[in-house]
């Protein structure tokens, strides 16, 4: 290793590389002080070609590296390796550019998550994840660990917020995924990124979604004589209907901590205090507020504070922010658990965590996002005590035991780290354990990027004595079980039973497409996977591009494993089998006043849940909350091996594991089987109504898509019709909020107001692709608004061409008739550097920009040893005069 160290003097400045004890002794543990290791050195680069050096060298030498920012990882993720180096990146916290038009910021790894919405303040945009630590913590930790925050319920985690990523993986290959837009083609390489906790590599610049800053807040503050009343409160609110944008609660010990800290003037006497917060536009959160109040006033208080002025609500935040450093007044140690439970059984965990805390003697305080079910207990203990640090560490144990016996997770947003270690494998059986290591080991095959955090490394000691617990693993139960909601499947009596039904017309040339072999249960499925050498999973064929394969390919479909397997209304979650048809999870929603807010597609034509996974199209309503990517929590698959898997969760926040869902999310079957899938829904708004725009032209009316984009409104959707000038604003939320929205729009944009009947009709007709040529080619644009000019230039000078966009300018539609050449448009879009999907007709699969990474093959390979899937580069034997149709669906 000495010899490493000289030659780490190539690489860096001597004085940006330290060695000394006194200069390491900074960086031998994070914010988990528990553990503790000292590095060979810390080298600390300050441009992104350093890090790729240094990553490169480390590859090289063979040397383990971790990455670090501000070190506030409360699960040991930063820790460093004994025989390793750190990479400290708080050099690199530039903010290279910020696009308000756009909304998004381009970001380098070490800029603090508060500067970016203090950047974008001037332009009255934010940026929506606020862990705690935000006034310290980095972008390049957030990425890594996933982080959430007190808003995670209505925005989401930094996965939900991250466009693009450019990284150097552990082999030092430098990739670059996403970009500017909201929408994408292909696997999300950005969200199974997110989350990976140092193990696939180091993230260089980072693109970044913004949002509009909230125009009015209400937050009130109430105290309550139990926990338990406090998550009654929390469940009358949920069912309301209400979307508040943050619900905290803190007991009576964590509140002594931040009275003591910050002097925050919370209700004495009380065992626990909840936080509701509404924001959004003023006459949206005038409406609300009346309900909250009247919900929170029933829930039986002893005190209720609405705050009176921004003076005041920053005031009830800074107690609940603070919350951890504060409870360092109670205690000289204290460890932070984030383990998840459905919201539902907040109660019954609060009550066992108190029964677990007095049985093992150590004093806990509780700090918990309620909103989402996120739990953080804190545990006191004072480690200059004999077995102190044991004793709270094995209470630590027991309560993320609690969590996954309650259906949940051990870690919401701070990630499995080294404290975690021994509970993934009681979240995950030992095949998903190996894929997830196989997965790893496709981005760093000598596995020196931060090894020893999330997947076990048996040469790297750990400071925990907890045991592990041992489970029954939840892998298999629901194998053979029906649904318990939705339409039961009979039983198939082989697993080689074709689906007579029509997937496709009949090349010339070649023998017919062999009808789908179509299993009906998951374990027929899996046997069906094992008993092909190549095969094609599909679901209705609503986009029947996506459905041509090459000829030694079997098609499999899904459409027999169909039903709705369970259904949480109260936690906000649903999980049905790959072939339900989505228009029946669509009317099950609707019964208790849910819905998937990114509008799926092809509804009427009978798209599958597991089709709109897999293609990852979304419609007009991804606008607001965000697309498929971002409401999917968890998937059991069948991998290239014949493998039953499970990744991901049932709850609306979890870290644990890679997050595989969000990468199918686009995938189209290339990387394995999907059978069943859980999802997050939202309240459906109480009203929509929808305004037309006319424009003069298409410049104008991409700046109205800008301009609406970056409102105050809150828009619901935000297209731009075919004709290039119309553009369709949906506004949804209190009818009388939206009357108030709607006049002040028609002020600025000459327009008109759809009736309900017409509005209805006018975004099926997009969402149905009733729009397009029936006959010729369809292609799904990844675009932003400033390049929809553009597009619309180059495309419909082609004869006959039809342009919709979509998504507020994000995504985009090309319909060609069948007369046009595709050559002529793959032509045009690559001179956009634009990528592209083809969903209809006779045009290449990719029709536009695309590159792969070399990591491409490494993660199929992974997933798919035996290469059972075909690539989505394979080719198949398509003449040059097929056309596959709009109405080319099976119903």
């Amino acid at each position: 290793m000495p010899d490493a160290l000289k030659a780490l003097a190539a690489v860096l400045p001597a004085e940006r590389v330290l060695t000394r004890a006194e200069q390491l002794a900074a960086y031998e543990s994070d914010a988990l002080t528990a553990f503790r290791s000292r590095p060979l050195a810390v080298a600390i680069p300050e441009t992104t070609d350093e890090v790729i050096a240094l990553v490169r060298f480390c590859h090289k030498e063979r040397l383990p590296f971790v990455a670090r920012g501000s070190g506030t990882s409360l699960s040991g993720g930063s820790l460093p390796v004994a025989d390793g180096i750190v990479i400290a990146l708080n050099r690199l916290n530039r903010i290279l550019r910020l696009d308000p038009a756009q909304r998004i910021a381009v970001v380098e790894p070490g800029v603090v998550n508060a500067q970016v919405s203090q950047a974008a303040a001037p332009h009255k945009l934010h940026y929506a994840p606020d862990p705690s630590s935000a006034l310290i913590c980095t972008i390049g930790g957030n990425v890594a660990f996933n982080s959430g925050g007190a808003h995670c319920l209505k925005y989401g985690m930094t996965a939900n917020h991250v466009l693009g990523i450019k990284a150097v993986l552990g082999t030092g290959e430098v990739v670059e995924w996403g970009g500017p837009s909201r929408e994408n083609v292909g696997p999300d390489w950005c969200g199974l990124f997110n989350g990976n906790e140092g193990l696939f590599g180091i993230a260089l610049e980072i693109t970044l979604q913004l949002l509009p800053k909230a125009e009015s807040f209400h937050t009130v503050l109430a105290g309550y004589r139990t926990l338990e009343q406090a998550g009654d409160a929390v469940a009358a609110v949920v069912a309301s209907g209400l979307l508040p944008g943050a619900i905290e609660i803190m007991d009576a010990l964590a509140l002594e901590a931040a009275v003591a800290a910050v002097h925050a003037e919370y209700p004495p006497g009380c065992e626990a205090v909840l936080i509701v917060e509404l924001e959004g536009p003023r006459e949206t959160v005038a409406l609300d507020r009346v309900r909250v109040d009247e919900i929170i006033r029933a829930s039986g208080p002893v005190e209720m504070r609405p705050a009176r002025d921004a003076e005041e609500r920053l005031a009830i935040w800074k107690g609940r922010k603070s919350a951890f450093s504060a409870v360092g007044r109670l205690s000289p140690d204290f460890i932070v658990q984030d383990g998840v439970v459905p919201r539902r059984r907040l109660g019954e965990a609060l009550r066992r965590i108190g029964q677990m805390a007095g049985e093992a003697g150590v004093r806990c305080a509780n700090v918990f996002h309620a909103g989402d079910g996120n739990l953080h207990p804190l545990i006191l203990f004072d480690g200059r005590q004999p077995g102190a640090l044991e004793r709270a560490e094995a209470l630590a144990g027991r309560i993320l035991k609690l969590c996954i016996e309650m259906g949940g997770s051990i870690t919401g947003e701070h990630g499995v780290g080294v404290e975690k270690l021994d509970y993934l494998p009681a979240m995950f059986n030992a095949d998903e354990i190996e894929c997830m290591t196989r997965l790893r080991s496709a981005y760093d095959p000598l596995c020196i990027a931060n090894p020893g955090k999330k997947l076990r490394r048996a040469d790297i000691p750990v400071r925990s004595n907890v045991q592990m617990p041992t489970f029954s693993a939840r892998d298999h139960a629901l194998q053979n079980a029906p649904p318990r909601c939705g339409q039961e499947c009979p039983r198939a009596a082989s697993v080689a039973v074709p689906l007579k039904e029509a997937q496709g017309n009949r090349p010339a040339g070649r023998a017919a497409l062999r009808s789908p072999l179509a299993p009906t249960t998951l374990a027929d499925l899996v046997e069906t996977v094992r008993s092909q050498p190549r095969v094609l999973a599909v679901g209705a064929c609503t986009k029947p591009r996506l459905s041509q394969v090459p000829d030694d390919v079997t098609l499999l479909s899904t459409r027999a494993l169909r039903g709705i397997v369970e259904y949480e209304p109260e936690e906000f979650t649903f999980t049905a089998l790959a072939g339900t048809s989505v228009r029946e999870i669509s009317q099950v929603l609707a019964e208790k006043g849910q819905c998937l807010p990114f509008d799926p597609m092809s509804v009427e034509a009978g798209a599958t849940l597991g089709g709109t996974v897999a293609s990852g199209v979304s419609g007009p309503g991804r606008f607001r909350f965000g697309g498929v990517r971002d409401f999917i929590l968890g998937t059991r698959f069948v991998d290239g091996q014949g493998r039953s898997l499970r990744m991901g969760g049932k709850v609306v926040k979890n870290c644990a594991g890679f997050d595989l869902p969000k990468f199918f999310v686009g995938s189209l079957g290339r990387y394995g089987v999907l059978a069943e899938i859980t999802f997050k829904v939202f309240p459906a708004p109480a009203s929509r109504l929808t305004l037309v725009l006319e424009t003069s032209a298409i410049e104008a009316a991409a700046r109205v898509l800008m301009d609406a984009a970056n409102s105050r409104w809150e828009l619901d959707a935000l297209d731009l019709l075919p004709d290039g000038k119309t553009v369709c604003a949906r506004l949804a939320g209190p009818a009388s909020a939206l009357e108030a929205h709607s006049r002040e729009i028609l002020a600025r944009w000459p327009g008109r107001i759809l009736s309900a009947a017409d509005a209805d009709t006018a975004w099926a007709e997009l969402r149905e692709f009733r729009w397009v040529h029936p006959a010729g080619v369809l292609v799904k644009v990844v675009v932003t608004p400033a390049v929809v000019p553009s597009l619309h230039t180059a495309v419909c000078s082609l004869d006959g061409t039809r342009l919709h966009v979509s998504a507020g300018g994000n995504e985009a539609f090309v319909s060609l008739p069948s007369s046009a050449e595709p050559a002529a448009l793959q032509e045009r879009l690559r001179g956009l550097g634009l990528p592209a999907l083809t969903l209809f007709g006779n045009a290449p699969l990719w029709c536009g920009a695309r590159t792969t990474p070399a990591i491409a093959a490494s993660v199929k390979q992974a997933l798919d040893p035996q290469n059972r899937f075909p690539s989505a580069e394979d080719r198949c034997s398509i003449p040059s005069n097929l056309r596959s149709t709009a109405r080319l669906v099976t119903r």
